[in-house]
């Protein structure tokens, strides 16, 4: 409704004492059907004229403090500025605006599809902002323009209406609005014509306090009189004496609540893929428990092999013997490619991997099933929520806290494992040699932390360090020692070195292998291979 004819009286009576004899310095354009027109004043010398051509949402707002960006304008009407404001007015009959100038006019002509700019200096030389000259009605410089909160035409109609049609077809900005409003005010005040109730809506309009609410039920904000009687306000509300004001506040509101309708599509299909990634998830890893360790058998078979060595001979598929325990006949397959001790290692040491990996299953069951848990209960509480503050702390939680996808120099995708560690600190693990490469060369700034296993093939970590002032706690710097350990040929051993320094200390040659960096100075640590507590796996 702000765009009603009546609120546009309203706003271009503000505007002419605001901006009346300034000066306009230039007009440009920095977003689809946005026009600029900077008008400083010596207390806002930023401050801009902006009319919206938008077919389905024009308006016209002045905004003390807008800077102009500095790339992808375009400048409008370059040739006519800068130029002295004389006034401005809007026509009597329809939503035009005419800017009357020292040299020009500027017309602002709002007809649906036709919405238009254009500046006017004579028959022959006028100008568009949509560059459609042939639209230009030249009828509109011949019409009277107003700038007065009075409708005269109104004051000085002696026609009688007894249908509220017959008036909407003289007055064809009686919009659906204002025609509900009307129907209700004629049944209250019985006593007055409907000319006099049109009246009295106009004056509201044009003179009353304007209310800014959105409405739950309505799905929608209102703008309107505060005297309206046919919408109650059922949410919270601000009042406003003057249109400017009160326009600058709904775009705030509106920006503000198409933002929490994108923030409920975000967390719904975040909520709906990550509680069935967890659950898939808890289920490959119950049924990983229920089959329970295979250590013991794999320390038989290493055991056994071990026993009858001098009975294998390499090259063979598979060996029959009798366990040493049960004395039960079994058969043990062998690979054909290992000498029969690499064989006897081998099984040693698929058992100590199965005792880690079945541990750490238990382990990462417990902390995904936390996790779910966590997820679920505010899952729930996403939906059933009313209030804008839950949402917000929710985006902020889980969506804001996401880096964007990064993307390598070659256009491939960075493939990396992200964990966070105390719900704080950013680990960030390379996948690939590659990805190696752009972790510690291009993606780490100078004072994150680097990390790798002294000596063995393994990952390149990077610890995020978000502000250069702070100290990173001991333990941090050893738990993520930790993970690059994991994430190494280390990852089965009780201890492993492991090296770290800062980002800016490491560097790589040209013709250097993928993933093989230099460093220029180095820490070295001794920790424990491992996913460490209060680490949590992010980004798989």
């Amino acid at each position: 409704m702000y765009n009603n004819y009546f609120y546009l009286l309203r706003a271009v009576s503000e505007l002419n004492e605001i901006i009346n004899n300034s000066h306009i310095e230039e007009s440009f354009t920095q977003g689809k059907n946005l026009l600029f027109f900077h008008i400083p004043s010596d207390e806002f010398p930023n401050r801009h004229l902006v009319l919206c051509v938008s077919p389905q949402n024009p308006y016209l707002i002045l905004r003390k403090n807008h800077r102009k960006a500095k790339k992808n304008t375009l400048q409008i009407f370059e040739n006519y500025f800068p130029n002295k404001i004389l006034d401005i007015g809007i026509a009597e009959d329809d939503r035009t605006i005419r800017i009357n100038l020292k040299v020009g006019q500027i017309f602002f002509v709002i007809k649906g599809s036709k919405t238009n700019v254009f500046f006017y200096l004579t028959e022959n030389e006028f100008t568009s902002f949509k560059k459609e000259k042939e639209l230009f009605d030249f009828e509109i410089t011949k019409k009277n323009y107003v700038n007065n909160l009075h409708f005269q035409k109104l004051l000085h109609d002696t026609k009688t209406y007894k249908k509220i049609d017959a008036l909407k077809k003289e007055y064809p900005m009686l919009i659906k609005e204002l025609q509900t409003e009307l129907d209700f005010f004629t049944r209250d005040e019985k006593k007055k014509s409907l000319k006099e109730s049109f009246n009295t809506i106009i004056q509201e309009i044009l003179f009353d306090d304007i209310i800014v609410s959105t409405n739950t039920e309505m799905d929608k904000i209102l703008f309107l009189p505060e005297s309206f009687r046919t919408i109650r306000i059922i949410d919270e509300k601000q009042s406003f004496v003057n249109y400017n004001s009160a326009l600058n506040y709904y775009f705030s509101i509106n920006h503000k609540q198409k933002s929490i309708k994108n923030y409920r599509t975000e967390l719904r299909n975040y909520f709906n893929k990550e509680l069935t990634r967890l659950s898939s998830k808890l289920n490959k890893l119950k049924n990983r428990i229920d089959v329970g360790s295979k250590e013991d058998l794999y320390y038989s078979y290493g055991n056994n092999l071990l026993a009858n060595i001098h009975k294998i001979e390499k090259g063979i598929t598979e060996f029959l013997t009798k366990d040493l325990t049960t004395e039960k006949e079994i058969t043990i397959q062998l690979d054909t490619k290992l000498t029969p001790q690499q064989n006897v290692d081998k099984f040693f040491d698929k058992a100590k991997d199965e005792k880690i990996n079945y541990n750490k299953s238990k382990e990462l069951h417990n902390l995904t099933k936390e996790k779910y848990d966590l997820l679920l209960e505010d899952s729930k509480m996403f939906n059933e929520t009313g209030y804008t503050s839950d949402i917000e702390k929710l985006h902020e939680k889980y969506i804001q806290k996401k880096d964007t996808e990064i993307k390598m120099d070659s256009g491939l995708k960075f493939k990396y494992w992200q964990y966070s560690i105390n719900e704080k600190y950013k680990v960030f693990i390379g996948r690939d040699s590659k990805s190696n490469d752009y972790l510690s060369v291009k993606f780490a700034n100078q004072n994150d932390y680097w990390f790798h296993a002294r000596g063995l093939p393994g990952s390149h970590v990077i610890l995020r360090v978000e502000n250069k002032k702070e100290v990173i706690p001991k333990d941090i710097i050893k738990k993520t020692a930790s993970l690059a350990a994991y994430y190494s040929k280390a990852k089965t051993a009780g201890t492993a070195p492991v090296s770290y320094t800062f980002a800016k200390f490491v560097y790589k040659k040209k013709g250097m292998a993928p993933g093989k960096v230099l460093l220029t100075k180095e820490k070295t640590l001794l920790v424990k291979p491992e996913i460490p507590k209060n680490a949590e796996l992010i980004t798989e």
